[in-house]
């Protein structure tokens, strides 16, 4: 593998690492704070909001003057983030830095597949990969950027035993981030830039590609942001408990990484996205009305491993259709599209969470369902 591509995986890995406990603590840290589900749903509303712009307007911009460069002014963002985040009760300054730190609760930062630095990321990988080994080098930099989020959600149940306050994991976070933003300067820049901010070469694969994100964005921002306190309230169990189910969920999905671009072929990529999403789907149904805990697990898992698992492919899928100078503004539109959308959901589901906990599960099942079904009427053609 390419120097380059280990240094790109490398400071995936640590912020990967972060966002493994992150994801996790934040809407415990808010409740702790004395806020009501409504402001929780504001707070992570409003993020994914700021960091669906910055996955918008810095990925066109990256793909134009340089990804590498924009790639590090991320880093700087989340350690700022991190570190500042215990220090203020303001619901606003606390939406604002989860927004630019990009631990929004919803899971698209460890693996790469969402918001500004998956769209970057992805794209520089791409920049030292040949075509045909998008979805094998993909899926190793994701196997290894949920490796890294595994360990991360078992860090929170270390950290527990040991009896040390967990939300003081957001320090080494900043410190992580800092050390990310290390390794990535001595990334080479390639050179490639875009002719222009906007695209003008790969538009309308992008808006096609930007369209199945709508109802996954609204459907996944109904629990994503939740799901640790959404475990928290139908099972009663600790932050490290919760870590736990995490982290198996996590480990289960890296084999799935792993395994699904070895036996998927080139051709047969939109067919997997299109079943891998009705089965993730599926389960949120499912765990809508599971009254077992043990059977809920399995089902977030087998949820997680089918739905993120087959992200490898999905990204290779978009690539390959998109020219290479406008990768990465291609990642941030549907990336924007998909948290932008998303972020209409937590206001919504912090409030119903109060009246019904099967309601957050339920509807993110039924919505998310559109996806797979506009993947297949929108590139059949592709089959």
């Amino acid at each position: 593998m390419n120097g380059y591509l280990k240094k790109i995986i490398a400071s995936r890995a640590l912020l990967s690492y972060s966002y493994g406990f992150l994801n996790v603590l934040l809407s415990l840290y808010l409740k702790s704070l004395g806020f009501s589900f409504l402001s929780i749903g504001i707070i992570l509303g409003t993020a994914i909001i700021i960091n669906a712009i910055l996955a918008l307007f810095l990925s066109m911009i990256a793909d134009h003057y340089g990804r590498r460069n924009f790639l590090i002014i991320l880093f700087v963002f989340f350690s700022i983030s991190a570190f500042l985040f215990l220090y203020t009760k303001n619901l606003f300054i606390l939406a604002l830095l989860s927004g630019l730190g990009g631990f929004t609760g919803t899971g698209g930062g460890p693996i790469g597949s969402g918001g500004p630095f998956g769209a970057i990321q992805s794209a520089m990988i791409t920049e030292y990969t040949k075509r045909e080994n998008f979805s094998k080098i993909l899926g190793i930099a994701s196997a290894i950027g949920m490796i890294s989020s595994v360990l991360g959600s078992f860090t929170i149940t270390a950290v527990e035993i040991f009896g040390i306050n967990v939300y003081l994991l957001f320090y080494i976070a900043s410190i992580l981030g800092i050390l990310a933003a290390g390794i990535t300067v001595f990334i080479k820049d390639t050179g490639l830039r875009s002719r222009h901010i906007l695209p003008k070469i790969s538009w309308r694969n992008i808006i096609k590609l930007s369209l199945p994100t709508i109802p996954s964005g609204i459907g996944a921002g109904l629990i994503n942001p939740i799901f640790s306190l959404w475990f928290s309230l139908r099972f009663h169990l600790t932050p490290g408990q919760i870590g736990i189910i995490f982290g198996i969920a996590n480990i289960f999905t890296t084999i799935m990484m792993l395994l699904i671009p070895m036996i998927i072929k080139k051709e047969s990529e939109l067919k997997t996205i299109v079943w891998s999403r009705v089965i993730g789907s599926i389960s949120l149904l499912l765990i809508a009305f599971s009254p077992f805990m043990l059977l809920t697990a399995l089902l977030y898992i087998l949820r997680n491993g089918f739905q993120m698992g087959a992200i490898p492919i999905r990204q290779s899928f978009s690539m390959g259709i998109v020219d290479e100078t406008e990768r990465a503004t291609s990642s941030g539109v549907t990336s924007f599209t998909r948290t932008g959308f998303s972020s209409l959901s937590p206001p919504i589901s912090g409030n119903i969470i109060a009246y019904s906990i099967e309601l957050p599960p339920l509807l993110s099942g039924l919505i998310t369902l559109l996806d797979p079904i506009l993947y297949y009427l929108l590139f059949k053609n592709k089959i």
